[in-house]
Order: structure tokens, then sequence, then C-alpha cells
């Protein structure tokens, strides 16, 4: 009788643990102790000459975001032995496509020349801010370039800029197949264009 009521208990817990509270806090549990970014490092004890030494040790990796700091991932670009010469800045956020360069790509500049990397500067036409172009260019001396694409602009949107961005927003549920065709449409015409 003893075992069936200890067995009786622990099925009872179990169901206690579905209780939208105890799901929570388990939850909550599970988070604090989770690293955000943590994977397991398949190059773990592999033995090849080729891979740094530094990829073989650990049982797992951290990664972040490349796009975590500034929102847009332009430091993995922008290391010396990289020399590369053109970054293509394809802006996919849904409020003002400028934003992510007045917030992201000016305070890249700044930061790069703090750390001696070069950046060209950005300046952006103030007529440019409510009808964006399809592209802009920027350019500096011994700088990579920088083409920066607004997803919605006048040459693929037309006047209707604003409702594309309103239609489109960031915290939505699923896009239906229709919309995700005329997404892809807008974004592909701003590569086929430029």
């Amino acid at each position: 009788m003893k075992q069936y009521t200890e067995d009786v208990c622990n099925n009872l817990s179990v169901w206690d643990r579905f209780h939208p509270l105890a799901l929570f806090l388990s939850i909550c549990r599970c988070m604090t102790q989770w690293i955000w970014g943590r994977k397991y490092n398949f190059l773990h004890k592999m033995t090849d000459e080729t891979v740094p030494a530094a990829l073989l040790e650990g049982e797992t990796r951290d990664y972040i975001d490349a796009g975590l700091l500034l929102n847009s991932p332009y430091f993995s670009v922008l290391r010396e032995e990289r020399d590369i010469d053109l970054i293509i800045s394809l802006d996919f956020s849904e409020s003002d496509p400028f934003k992510v360069l007045y917030t992201h790509i000016r305070p890249t500049h700044k930061l790069c020349e703090e750390l001696n990397i070069p950046f060209p500067e950005v300046n952006i036409p103030s007529e440019d801010v409510q009808k964006p172009k399809d592209f802009y260019v920027f350019k500096g001396q011994n700088t990579p370039t920088v083409i920066h694409i607004p997803l919605f602009n006048v040459v693929n949107c037309g006047g209707e800029i604003k409702a594309w961005r309103n239609k489109y927003i960031t915290f939505q549920g699923p896009y239906s197949a229709e919309m995700i065709t005329n997404l892809m449409e807008v974004a592909g015409k701003n590569i086929s264009n430029n």
C-alpha cells in the first residue's frame, strides 16, 4: 500500500508540473542557467592541424548575433584580414530606412574611427527621408564603399511606401503565401534594378 501511495503522489506531482505557474517557473529556472548562443562544438577533439587549436579545445562554443552591437553585422566583415572593398547594406527594417543609417551606420563609422578601422562618412539628403531612392553609395578614401538599399523605396513602391511598411511589420503573425510572394518581388527589384 505504501508503494502504491508513493506512486500516486509521484504521478500527481508530474501533473502539477504542467500547472501554468509551475511551467513558467521551470522555464525561468532554465533561462537563468542557459547561456545564449552556446552550441555544441562539432570541432571538439578533432585532429586537424589546419584548424586553430583554440577551436578544438572546448566542448561548446559561444556565438553572438553579428548584428547585436549595431543591428548590422559590419564588424564581422571589417576585420583587417578580410580586405574588403564593398559592403552591401540591405535594409529590411519596418520603419524609416534611414533609422538604420543614423542609428547603426553612423555609430559604426564612429566606432570604426575609434578602432582605426576605415569606414566612409555617411550623409543622407534631407529630401530623401520620406521618399527614399532605391540605393545610396557612401565612399571614402581608403575605405570600403557602402551601398545601402532601402527595402521600400520610390522605385519599387512608387508613392505607396508607407502602405508597404505598414503591411510588413516586424511583430506580426505569419505571412500568407501572397504576402511572401509580393515581398520577394519588391526585394528582388532592389537587387535586379541596382
